[in-house]
């Protein structure tokens, strides 16, 4: 994970704390907030590894494109 990746988990997860009773926060715990924010970068590592893949498929798809392209070049 980046450390994009894990100050925006924490960011999402002490906004979510900000919303929710003290008491409540106290209920959940720690622990279950940690798994949470462990969640939540997980949600956008997958996310963002899916959208690098879909840029690596349009630049294969390119350079294939440019290298038939230049083989059939008159």
């Amino acid at each position: 994970m980046t450390m994009k990746q894990t100050a925006h988990a924490q960011h999402v997860v002490s906004s979510f704390k900000e919303r929710l009773p003290i008491a409540m926060c106290n209920d959940i715990g720690e622990e279950h907030f940690d798994e949470l924010e462990l969640l939540i970068e997980s949600a956008i590592s997958a996310a963002v590894l899916a959208e690098m893949e879909k840029a690596a498929d349009k630049i294969d798809k390119l350079a294939h494109d440019v290298r038939h392209f230049a083989e059939h070049f008159d």
